[in-house]
C-alpha cells in the first residue's frame, strides 16, 4: 500500500515560471524520466525554440500586445496548425501539422509567456481556449477548427456528460432541471467561468489524450493518462473518465464477483477468505473518497472511511489499516495540489513518525521540506541556519538533489563572499563547513556547480596574495570533485606558468 506515495514524485513545484524555463514547461507537460519521453522533451526543446526564433523573425517582441497575439497566431495557424486531429499529441504540430484544441492552446500560451503576454485558459463544452492580456483586451483565442457553439448542441453536452456521471460515479444523480443541470454539469467537469493556470492546462492535455485512448479502446492506457493528470489537478472529469474505462476493463475481463458496496460487505462476511472482496471493497472507497476530495468535501471523506471501516467483518486489521493509509496519502496529494504545503509537510511528517524507514515517505517529506525553505523569506545566515538544522532534523534529504543545490549554494556563497573581502579566516570556515557538507552529497550537476564556485574562490584569492602554490592547490582540490570541468582545467594550466 504505501507504494502509493510514488504517485506523489510531482512533476513541478512552482507554478509562476518564467518564459525562459521552457525545459522546465516541457517537464511539466511530459513528466517521466523514461528514454520515449526524455526524446520527445528534446525534440520539442529544439522545436519550440526554433519556433521562438521564427517569432523574432516576424518582429513579435518589438510590438504591441495587440500585434503580438495577431502575430503569434498567424505563425502557429499557418505553419504548424494545420490539421484538426483529437488524438494529436503536441510533437504532431512540428511532424505532420496535426493538432487539436488543447495541443493548439498549449502552444499557443508558451509563446504568450516567452514573449509577455499574459492569459488564463478556460474550457467551454467540448474545447479549451485562452484569454489573452484579461486585464485589457480580453481578447478570446481558439484553435483554428473553432465554430461557433449552438445552444442545443452545449445543452445536449451537458445531458449527456451528466448520464456518463450517473453511469460511473455517482449513481444517485436525479433527473434535474435545466438550471440544476447547467451547475452539476460545471461541479463534475469544467466550469467556463474558471480561469485555468498553465498547469491546469497541462492536466487537459492528458485528459484529451485519454479521451483518444478510450475511444480506440486503450482503456488501460487512458487510465495511466489520468492517473498522470491527476496528480497535476484532483478534477472529478479525470475520475469519472477513468471509472468509464475500468467499467470497459471489467466487461472484458468478466470478473466472479458483481454487486453493490452493501452486497460486497455481506458477501465479504459471508466468506471471510475470499480475497477478491475486501481489494473490491477498497477499489469501491477510493473511488468515492477521490470524488470527495476532489470537491474539496474532506468532512465527507473522513465519514466514509469511519463508515467502512465499521462495516467490514472483525479480524481484518491489516486491511483495515491500508483504508486508513489510502486516505492519508490521498490526503497528502489533495493538500499539496491545492497549494497547502503546510497541511501536506504536516501529514506526511506525521506518517514518517509512523514509518522512519519508508523510502517513498522520505523522499515526498524531503521534497516538502525542501520547498517551504525554498518559499521561506529568510536571507544570509538566517537561511543557511534553517537549511542546516533541516538536514540536521531530516539527515536524508541531504540525498535529494533539490536540497544538495539549495545547501552547497549557501556554503559556497560564504565562501566566496569572504574570500572576495580579503577574509582569510572567515573564507577558510566557511570553505571547511563546506568540505564537511559535501560527505554527505552524493556527486551530481548541483555538487559540481557549487565545489567549483567555492574552490575557485579561495584559488582567486592566493593568487591575489601571489601565493601560487596555494592558488594551484585548491584547483587542484577542485579538479578531485569535477575532473572534466572546462574552467578548472584552463586555471590549472593558466597557473602552471606562475
Amino acid at each position: 500500500m504505501r507504494l502509493l506515495l510514488i504517485l506523489f514524485l510531482f512533476s513541478a513545484f512552482s507554478a509562476t515560471l518564467r518564459a525562459d524555463e521552457l525545459s522546465s514547461r516541457l517537464r511539466l507537460l511530459l513528466p517521466g524520466d523514461d528514454a520515449p519521453t526524455v526524446n520527445e522533451r528534446q525534440f520539442l526543446y529544439q522545436r519550440i525554440s526554433h519556433l521562438y526564433q521564427e517569432l523574432e523573425g516576424d518582429k513579435v517582441a518589438r510590438k504591441n500586445t495587440r500585434k503580438k497575439i495577431s502575430r503569434i497566431e498567424s505563425r502557429l495557424e499557418r505553419q504548424y496548425l494545420r490539421v484538426y486531429a483529437t488524438n494529436a499529441t503536441l510533437a504532431d504540430a512540428f511532424r505532420t501539422g496535426k493538432y487539436n484544441d488543447a495541443t493548439a492552446a498549449v502552444l499557443t500560451a508558451l509563446a504568450y509567456e516567452y514573449f509577455e503576454v499574459d492569459y488564463y485558459g478556460f474550457v467551454d463544452h467540448w474545447e479549451v481556449g485562452l484569454v489573452a492580456d484579461p486585464e485589457s483586451r480580453k481578447e478570446v483565442v481558439f484553435s483554428p477548427a473553432h465554430e461557433k457553439h449552438e445552444e442545443k448542441a452545449e445543452a445536449t453536452f451537458r445531458r449527456d456528460y451528466l448520464d456518463l456521471v450517473r453511469a460511473t460515479l455517482v449513481d444517485d444523480l436525479p433527473n434535474l432541471r435545466a438550471d440544476q443541470t447547467e451547475k452539476l454539469y460545471g461541479r463534475y467537469y469544467y466550469e467556463a467561468t474558471k480561469k485555468l493556470s498553465f498547469g491546469q492546462l497541462s492536466a487537459l492535455l492528458l485528459y484529451r489524450r485519454a479521451q483518444a485512448s478510450y475511444r480506440n479502446k486503450a482503456y488501460t492506457e487512458a487510465i495511466a493518462l489520468l492517473e498522470l493528470a491527476l496528480q497535476k489537478e484532483e478534477r472529478p472529469a479525470f475520475l469519472v473518465l477513468r471509472k468509464a474505462a475500468e467499467i470497459q476493463l471489467k466487461a472484458i475481463n468478466q470478473p466472479t464477483v458483481e454487486g453493490d458496496i452493501a452486497a460486497l460487505f455481506q458477501q465479504w462476511g459471508e466468506r471471510p477468505d475470499n480475497q477478491y472482496l475486501p481489494a473490491a471493497i477498497l477499489q469501491h472507497f477510493d473511488e468515492k473518497q477521490r470524488l470527495l476530495l476532489a470537491e474539496n468535501r474532506l468532512g465527507e471523506a473522513a465519514e466514509l472511511l469511519g463508515d467502512y471501516l465499521e462495516r467490514a467483518p472483525a479480524g481484518h486489521d491489516g486491511w483495515s489499516q491500508n483504508m486508513r493509509d489510502l486516505q492519508q496519502y490521498r490526503l497528502l496529494r489533495h493538500h499539496f495540489t491545492n497549494g497547502r504545503m503546510d497541511l501536506a509537510q504536516r501529514l506526511a511528517e506525521s506518517l514518517f513518525a509512523q514509518s522512519p524507514d519508508d523510502e517513498a515517505i522520505k523522499f515526498v517529506l524531503g521534497e516538502l521540506v525542501i520547498d517551504a525553505l525554498r518559499r521561506s523569506r529568510s536571507t544570509g545566515t538566517e537561511f543557511t541556519a534553517a537549511v542546516e538544522a533541516a538536514a540536521a532534523r531530516y539527515p536524508f534529504i541531504r540525498q535529494q538533489d533539490r536540497f544538495a543545490d539549495l545547501l552547497l549554494r549557501e556554503l559556497a556563497w560564504k565562501v566566496r563572499d569572504h574570500f572576495e573581502a580579503d577574509d582569510l579566516h572567515g573564507g577558510t570556515d566557511a570553505l571547511n563547513r563546506f568540505r564537511r557538507a559535501l560527505l554527505d552529497i552524493p556527486i551530481g550537476e548541483q555538487r559540481s556547480l557549487w565545489t567549483l564556485t567555492s574552490f575557485i574562490a579561495a584559488s582567486n584569492y592566493f593568487f591575489r596574495m601571489e601565493d601560487y602554490q596555494r592558488a594551484r592547490e585548491f584547483v587542484a582540490e577542485g579538479l578531485k570533485y569535477n575532473p572534466e570541468d572546462p574552467y578548472l582545467l584552463h586555471r590549472r594550466d593558466l597557473l602552471e606558468r606562475y
